[in-house]
């Protein structure tokens, strides 16, 4: 067995270092992005608006996915087949905005795209804060010359925003949201497009989430150690870790393991 410093840490967000609850079921939310809409000349009913943008959401999605059928090639280091990828297709919330003011023939500049999806995040929300630990966790990694990464499945248009309110995105050397890549974890080309872009050694690198499927088991696949901390948000029931994951007990636990044993 070898003791290897970690150098790069690369984490989740939701659940892992931001405690968020959003509810995008309550008819309050779609009066008043209805009548957001109605105000811009783009007229819809609540309900309408409702089905149309879950609709939109899963018809994006899917052409996603036919887009990038032909063009998967295996992330280097991955031990999955490309197509295995394929269900961890992201869609994209501005493509939706964007049809849907195209439905009612309006056009949707980027400005407008960027204030909806604010507007729609802000009523959803009902709750929104770092857990107790993240920040100075974040901020002692950082005083030790560590790599920090964010690796996570989220919409830009809601999560950026979100990160600067919290006052901790300069805390990252980089940030990936699985709309701008296009694939969602626990996908390997999610992950490969981080590894590859830094040229990171998976040796010395480690992930640290709070879902066992897309975080400690997709990291595996990847040759990545992991840490997994359980939190309301992490998937409920029965599961299993990779025997090179470590469960933390509170998030500021994850400074405390510099190193691990690789078998």
């Amino acid at each position: 067995m070898e003791n290897l410093e970690y150098q790069n840490y690369i984490f989740d967000l939701y659940g892992t270092l931001v405690d968020i609850r959003t509810n995008e079921r309550k008819a309050y939310l779609w009066q008043k992005m209805s009548l957001y809409m109605c105000l811009q000349g783009a007229a819809y009913a609540p309900e309408e608006l409702r089905r149309e943008y879950t609709r939109l959401t899963e018809e994006v999605r899917r052409n996603n996915q036919h887009a990038l059928k032909n063009a998967l090639e295996i992330p280097q280091g991955s031990m999955e087949l490309p197509e295995s990828s394929l269900e961890n297709v992201e869609s994209s919330l501005e493509e939706v905005i964007r049809q849907l003011y195209n439905k009612k023939e309006r056009t949707a500049l980027p400005e407008t795209i960027a204030a909806w999806a604010l507007t729609f995040r802000t009523l959803s929300l009902e709750h929104l804060r770092l857990y107790e630990g993240a920040r100075e966790m974040l901020e002692k990694l950082k005083s030790q010359e560590k790599h920090i990464y964010l690796l996570s499945n989220a919409q830009r248009l809601f999560t950026e925003p979100e990160m600067r309110f919290l006052d901790i995105y300069d805390l990252f050397d980089d940030v990936f949201y699985s709309s701008d890549v296009g694939f969602v974890k626990p996908s390997p080309h999610f992950y490969g497009a981080l590894l590859q872009k830094h040229k990171l050694d998976t040796a010395s690198s480690v992930m640290v989430g709070n879902d066992p499927e897309a975080d400690a088991w997709g990291s595996f696949h990847m040759g990545l150690d992991s840490m997994y901390i359980h939190t309301a948000q992490s998937p409920q029931g029965n599961f299993s870790l990779p025997p090179n994951c470590r469960r933390l007990k509170n998030i500021g636990e994850a400074v405390s393991y510099s190193s691990t044993l690789r078998l």
